[in-house]
């Protein structure tokens, strides 16, 4: 069973997720709902079992009530995600996504990025795909990127990785730029940004090849830098209209990005002084 979870309880649940103790008695849990104490401590050997179930409670991951123990988050499969996807207000909503405005389509990420940053927890059974959203923030500009595969391909997957350093290290980001601060780097993108977009010269710095290397800028014949995605100075309107859940989000986007045949999407949006 792999976990997703985010909000303000992202670390611990980070913590408990990661917990093998807490793998094995979701997964127990999922096929004998209603188990009591003496099954779990026959099926599940391991010493913290008692205070891995205690923190569970106390996350509001497990309930215990008359003596028995049962998940309460929401364990999904393939078959559901089919169900899903195949849902009516689901292909309206993919469809209206393809059609979008580039500020509208930015808001709709925005919204998906709004509610990952709300307290959720699920369970996935299954292999399945599912979208992840990112976000770079600075006084100069905001880098959004929507992302289905694990590797890190975009500047704000990466800043995200780095509060979980042995995944930003994997990345080739790392060697360019390393654990530089995000505020700081999110000021020096946004100066070469608007350089380019200006068609001034920029001058060659770890900044820049991270740039190129994540796929906001390349170079043209004649060996001048260009934009590669789009660029705001303003959002729009999100008018997508399925279910406020995560889980639908993430099937959303990764379902649109399969579309495409692209792994990610991002966008800029400038603050203009």
């Amino acid at each position: 069973m792999k976990f997703y979870y985010g909000g303000s309880k992202k670390e611990a649940y980070q913590n408990i997720a990661c917990n093998k103790t807490f793998q094995h008695l979701c997964r127990y849990l999922y096929q004998h709902e209603q188990s009591i104490l003496r099954d779990l401590k026959q099926n599940i050997t391991m010493p913290d079992l008692e205070k891995t179930i205690d923190t569970a409670i106390e996350l509001k991951l497990v309930l215990r009530e008359n003596r028995r123990y049962r998940l309460m988050f929401p364990v999904v499969s393939k078959e559901m995600s089919i169900t899903i996807t195949q849902e009516d207000a689901f292909q309206v909503a993919l469809k209206q996504l393809r059609e979008e405005s580039p500020a509208n389509f930015l808001a709709a990420l925005n919204y998906f990025y709004n509610l990952t940053q709300q307290d959720h927890f699920y369970g996935v059974m299954d292999s399945i795909s599912l979208a992840g959203v990112a976000v770079l923030k600075s006084e100069e500009l905001t880098l959004i990127s929507g992302q289905v595969e694990e590797s890190i391909r975009t500047l704000p997957q990466y800043f995200d990785a780095l509060t979980k350093e042995q995944e930003a290290e994997k990345s080739d980001l790392y060697a360019i730029i390393g654990d530089v601060d995000p505020i700081y780097a999110g000021t020096q993108f946004a100066y070469i940004i608007q350089r380019v977009e200006q068609r001034k010269k920029v001058r060659p710095s770890i900044f820049t090849q991270a740039l190129i290397m994540s796929e906001i800028l390349a170079t043209d014949e004649s060996g001048t830098l260009q934009l590669k995605i789009p660029t705001l100075t303003s959002g729009g309107k999100n008018l997508i209209t399925i279910p406020s859940d995560v889980f639908r989000w993430q099937l959303l986007f990764a379902k649109l990005l399969e579309d495409r045949k692209d792994n990610f999407i991002q966008y800029i949006l400038l603050t203009k002084n």
